[in-house]
């Protein structure tokens, strides 16, 4: 390993966390709704907001969610003056076949945290027939332990995706896989479209990408049609933008509401957490199931106790390409992704479209269609994540 990579213990000091519980204790939800029969029209349910923090204040157990994150090997390097975090976890498997290097990349409300049902079965597959890889888990410029004092202006996801290249083979991978989704899908998409990147990103994976069918809408399929229309409820229209409400404070205002959250964590809760509502498989919409409601709570945890990561987060939306102009972008001839790639639609994410759609922004060679699961699928269904990835990139590499 390179001597510019240095161990990082991301232990979170006691007095913080018991500042954080004081500040919960101290807080005062509003009673009612801001207009009767709100529901989800003007944000996240308040009822939803009550049992989550209630959940948070009284259940939550933070010193089980750090002893999770600190299973896995921390480090820090500098790269192009950017402190960059990433989690190194190599495969741990007695498999005769090589270890595959994988890079996971998330995007935004996400954080490397985001990854943490999947890390441990890729790296140490169940079956001995499966492949295992080595899984490299970098947190974004200006996300958790990456940069956030000295984050550059103007900094896109496709210097984002220099760097992680600059990382894999830094960490001695001279070739690796990379899958993502959000933000991380431009990532992966600089990496397998760039020619620059051709010798070292053999392959791609993802579960975004925004596109449009090569065909009349008269011929589209049903789910082709289903994905337009999570497309256009999520998108809305000019005067009727009602989920882009997030987007277009980042986009404009970042260090407006940056400064809002940064020390305030019902105020993160209630903001990252409204994703957590919106972009789910409605089965999670109950809070039912703790073991989500753990990894919602501690990902909100994370941006709060990495201030000012929840204002430095937000300049993706500041510098990087709009909701409206996704597909626009993923169609111009420099981002076609030219190396192997595979997409996994899942139902209730924002794009959940078809193969051929999918094929006119990049060589989709694997393809599967899920009828569940949403936007945070390594959190909502990791089993089928864990699947896909290495089904994935056993028929890409041709192993």
């Amino acid at each position: 390993m390179s001597s510019g990579i240095k161990p990082f213990d991301p232990t979170v000091p006691q007095s913080e966390v018991e500042r954080l519980y004081r500040k919960l204790k101290d807080t005062r939800l509003p009673k009612h709704e801001i207009v009767p029969g709100a529901g989800s029209q003007y944000g996240p349910p308040l009822d939803w907001m009550h049992k989550l923090y209630d959940y948070w204040l009284n259940n939550f157990d933070w010193a089980a969610a750090q002893q999770r994150i600190s299973a896995w090997p921390h480090y820090t390097t500098s790269i192009e003056n950017l402190r960059i975090h990433f989690v190194h976890q190599r495969a741990k498997t007695s498999s005769s076949k090589k270890a595959i290097p994988l890079l996971l990349v998330h995007g935004w409300p996400g954080s490397f945290y985001e990854f943490s049902r999947v890390i441990s079965p890729l790296a140490d597959p169940s079956s001995p027939d499966s492949i295992a890889f080595d899984v490299v888990v970098p947190s974004l410029p200006g996300y958790c332990w990456s940069e956030v004092d000295n984050h550059p202006k103007d900094w896109t996801l496709q210097d984002t995706a220099r760097i992680f290249n600059e990382l894999m083979l830094r960490l001695g991978y001279t070739e690796y896989v990379a899958a993502g989704g959000d933000w991380g899908h431009w990532v992966v998409r600089e990496l397998g479209a760039n020619p620059r990147y051709a010798n070292s990103c053999k392959a791609i994976h993802t579960n975004m990408c925004p596109s449009q069918p090569p065909v009349p809408e008269s011929e589209w399929t049903q789910r082709e049609k289903t994905a337009q229309d999570m497309t256009n409820w999520w998108l809305g229209k000019p005067g009727h933008e009602d989920h882009m409400g997030y987007a277009i404070e980042m986009r404009t205002r970042p260090q407006t509401i940056g400064i809002a959250f940064s020390d305030n964590p019902v105020g993160i809760l209630s903001f990252v957490g409204e994703k957590y509502h919106e972009l789910v498989d409605p089965k999670f919409h109950s809070l039912d199931d703790s073991r989500f409601v753990d990894d919602v709570l501690t990902t909100v945890c994370l941006y709060y106790f990495t201030s000012p990561s929840i204002m430095t987060s937000m300049l993706c939306y500041y510098n990087n390409v709009r909701h409206e102009d996704y597909v626009e972008f993923n169609n111009k001839k420099e981002n076609f992704i030219e190396r192997p790639m595979g997409f996994s639609s899942y139902r209730y994410d924002i794009t959940p479209t078809s193969q051929r759609s999918v094929k006119t922004t990049g060589n989709c060679q694997w393809f599967r269609e899920k009828d569940y699961g949403g936007h945070f699928i390594a959190l909502e269904v990791p089993d089928d994540v864990v699947d896909d990835l290495q089904d994935c990139f056993t028929q890409l590499l041709k192993l």
